[in-house]
């Protein structure tokens, strides 16, 4: 019987995966956070094997990226590799032997993807990846994306970009929604250094979608909008956000949904915190911060 190589994909959403995770700092045994922009971050990986032969020599390469409903080798720039040996029915947890140094790009927004190759796979991926081979989490169980963002709350609206992506030879149009509530499962929080933590059940969230960006004093803008973008190019797009009533320890989830004849393409996960409120808690995110 083959092994079975296996990252999970998060729930429902494949972009909200809880085995990919940031530490940022320089000791990659740290606690998990948002990552840090311009210093040394470690990602960590968790690949399992559900098969009935051992696969050793695993290797999980990892990837960041444009959050984009269709992303692909050559779009994707690779940060490194890390190795484990699986006997049946294993789990390990890697470390990616290359640290990553995050730059600001889509309003440091960036996706994490990573892969798994190994011997004996029961399904085993092209290795290299060709070029323009998509990323498609919910096709290959050996390949899990993160799209999470950590924002602080905010009682004036604050203004995030989205740059919505295009292959290079392929033009699209989309739509984008907005979605809010929900909770997130305990593994993915713990993933952000957020244990603990609850849905705000009477959290106050103003959001809406733009193509411009405006002041603070205008209007939320839209619920859902429609983009188009050329082939090979990116379109921004601005989502207005301001938060009220966020108890202390509670969170407001918000995401924005990428789709296509109704079919849901991609999208962003954000958690809306009030660091404000956790006095004498050692946690410093900020807008610019992101687990993507």
């Amino acid at each position: 019987m083959p092994a079975h190589l296996i990252i999970e994909d998060g729930q429902p959403w494949w972009w909200d995966s809880a085995d990919i995770w940031v530490v940022p700092g320089n000791d990659p045994n740290g606690p998990p956070g948002a990552p840090i922009a311009g210093v040394s971050n470690y990602l960590w990986g968790r690949v399992h094997n559900t098969g009935n032969s051992a696969s050793n020599g695993v290797r999980v390469d990892f990837y960041w990226a444009d959050p984009s409903g269709q992303i692909a080798v050559g779009a994707a720039t690779p940060i490194g590799s890390a190795f484990a040996d699986l006997a049946p029915g294993a789990t390990q947890e890697v470390l990616c032997l290359v640290p990553w140094v995050p730059v600001i790009v889509n309003g440091g927004h960036e996706c994490l993807l990573a892969v798994a190759h190994g011997a004996g796979d029961v399904n085993p991926l092209p290795d290299p990846l060709p070029n323009g081979f998509p990323f498609q989490p919910t096709l290959h169980e050996q390949i899990a994306q993160r799209n999470v963002t950590v924002v602080l709350a905010a009682r004036r609206a604050q203004l995030l970009t989205i740059a919505v992506a295009a292959l290079p030879r392929e033009a699209k149009r989309v739509e984008l929604h907005i979605d809010q509530g929900g909770e997130l499962p305990e593994r993915l929080l713990a993933t952000l250094g957020l244990d603990k933590w609850q849905p705000a059940k009477e959290a106050r969230l103003a959001a809406g979608l733009a193509r411009t960006p405006h002041c603070n004093g205008d209007g939320p803008g839209e619920q859902k909008l429609e983009v188009e973008v050329p082939r090979g190019q990116a379109v921004p797009v601005y989502l207005s956000l301001r938060a009220e009533a966020l108890p202390r320890g509670q969170y407001a989830l918000l995401r924005v949904l990428e789709t296509r004849d109704g079919k849901v393409l991609g999208g962003i996960t954000y958690i809306v915190v009030d660091l404000d409120q956790e006095q004498g808690e050692d946690q410093q995110h900020s807008p610019e911060e992101q687990a993507s």
